[in-house]
């Protein structure tokens, strides 16, 4: 293909001048969820963009630059995915709307996982979590099973382990949300890319329903 812009080029464009970054992002979320983390190249990403490779490197210092960027577009779907879930959640017989908000966010990655199987593998390896000292909201995927989780101690418990009423739960909450991404995004791994890709998707379902309620049961009867 070749790399000179023509006006007519510039026209069939889907962005404008100054949203030449968004697009490449977009182009380059797209080769990750055809071929995974490992199909995302610089140089594509400017060829099916229309645009030379300097230009290219303008918005991205290199093909790291690029695939962390793919990593965060990433997380915000995936939040997406958890936040949308926790929304619509609703409360069986004999369960608490907490715990139904819990569930639903577990369902939430997990069905971003399934779905988007080449683009979660950009996640494979898991994602910075946030330091226990630091108190910062955020709002990515752990950020809302933290905050749940320190919801559901605050019920189960009115006294945090330090003896302070509402103090957060500090290390507590933090270890018991990381308990609870580890399972999910296990069991997400091994679905999506891992012993247990082949399964039935409905045999799936079943396995992250057993990993949810397993879960769930050891925070309420985590010692507080």
């Amino acid at each position: 293909m070749n790399d000179v812009n023509t006006p007519a080029d510039r026209a069939a464009r889907p962005y404008h001048h100054g949203h030449l970054r968004e697009e490449m992002l977009r182009i380059a979320v797209e080769l990750a969820a055809e071929g995974g983390p490992s199909a995302i190249a610089l140089r594509e990403v400017a060829r099916r963009a229309g645009v030379t490779p300097s230009a290219a490197y303008r918005h991205f210092s290199g093909q790291e630059d690029l695939v962390a960027a793919v990593r965060a577009e990433t997380l915000r779907q995936l939040s997406a995915s958890m936040a949308a879930a926790v929304a619509a959640a609703q409360a069986l017989p004999g369960q608490s709307a907490l715990e139904s908000r819990i569930l639903a966010a577990g369902r939430g990655y997990f069905a971003f996982a399934t779905t988007s199987q080449m683009l979660f593998r950009s996640l494979s390896s898991g994602f910075a979590l946030p330091v226990e000292e630091v108190g910062e909201s955020s709002d990515g995927p752990f950020d809302l099973l933290l905050e749940l989780v320190q919801r559901w101690l605050a019920v189960e418990s009115p006294v945090d382990p330090a003896g302070e009423p509402g103090a957060g739960y500090g290390e507590a909450a933090f270890a018991d949300a990381v308990a609870l991404w580890s399972s999910v995004h296990g069991l997400s791994v091994l679905c999506t890319s891992g012993a247990l890709l082949d399964l039935p998707r409905a045999r799936q379902q079943e396995l992250l329903e057993t990993t949810l309620a397993i879960s769930v049961r050891g925070l309420s009867r985590s010692p507080r």
